[in-house]
């Protein structure tokens, strides 16, 4: 009986061991991998087993965007967690703009050896996984748009107000210490911010045009309270895409991968509904 209480035990305590291990895993510094694309290196982190999901995260974010929602979603999925050229530990490019940034995500799929894969993107990365899903129907099955728009004139006025007078030097000093912690060009801050900021001002970010012609299963997901995209817009995009659903998550603003008890099961039943 002592022994097997013993082995009872050490079970319990090995398992409490990994619990705590995989509560502590520090997304987007993970020991993760690089892929060379057009002579960049993009860091990428891969969890679980099963259909590539690819994560796209938001503008100036990185990886660390679903932390909350990676560990449920790779018990389910071969999640593959990317970040955008400047972004996180990837290498910075000459100039950012929405249909550069989904090539490399086009590319990077092809270098992975991916034959089909999942999107889910927010904002920023919503945009490009959109923007890559029309260009290649044939290797990206569904997209899950989080929080994304299809120009500047589709944000809030606050919205457009903040992208307008966007400095470096009026960003929260956490940001410029996240970069030059992350980054293989920290020195590039600057440069980076200015990048970003040309990409926001663009007047069309997607095509409207390009909507009717997306073949990928599309959900539309919004927060109820985001302060820079109406939900009514996500609502336009959801006419205008085919095969389109539309979600819109209460309570919640623009980051609508922050509460995985609500949006993982929403995520789960989409991606894996046949």
């Amino acid at each position: 009986m002592k022994m097997f209480l013993k082995i009872l035990f050490l079970i319990i305590f090995q398992v409490f061991l990994q619990n705590q291990s995989y509560g502590q895993i520090n997304y987007g510094s993970n020991n993760g991998q690089y892929v060379l694309v057009n002579d960049s290196k993009l860091y990428y982190e891969v969890y679980g087993e099963g259909t590539p999901l690819m994560l796209l995260h938001g503008g100036m974010g990185s990886i660390a965007n679903f932390k909350n929602v990676i560990p449920e979603l790779s018990l389910h999925f071969k999640v593959i967690a990317l970040d955008s050229p400047g972004h996180g530990r990837s290498e910075l490019i000459d100039s950012l703009s929405y249909p550069i940034l989904a090539d490399y995500v086009v590319e990077a799929i092809k270098k992975l050896d991916l034959d089909s894969v999942y999107i889910a993107g927010y904002s920023d990365g919503a945009i490009i996984g959109l923007l890559a899903a029309h260009d290649k129907p044939e290797k990206i099955k569904r997209v899950v748009f989080g929080a994304g728009a299809l120009s500047l004139n589709a944000s809030t006025p606050e919205g457009i107000d903040m992208l307008k007078g966007l400095t470096p030097q009026n960003l929260p000093a956490s940001y410029e210490l996240t970069y030059k912690e992350k980054s293989p060009n920290p020195e590039m801050w600057e440069k980076f911010v200015f990048n970003s900021k040309t990409m926001w001002l663009d007047e069309v970010w997607i095509p409207k045009s390009k909507l009717k012609n997306i073949k990928s299963r599309t959900l539309i997901l919004f927060g109820d309270r985001d302060p820079y995209i109406p939900f009514e817009h996500g609502i336009e995009i959801y006419n205008a895409i085919p095969k389109s659903e539309f979600c819109v998550l209460p309570n919640t603003q623009h980051n609508v991968y922050t509460d995985p008890e609500m949006v993982n099961s929403i995520l789960i039943d989409f991606l894996s509904r046949k």
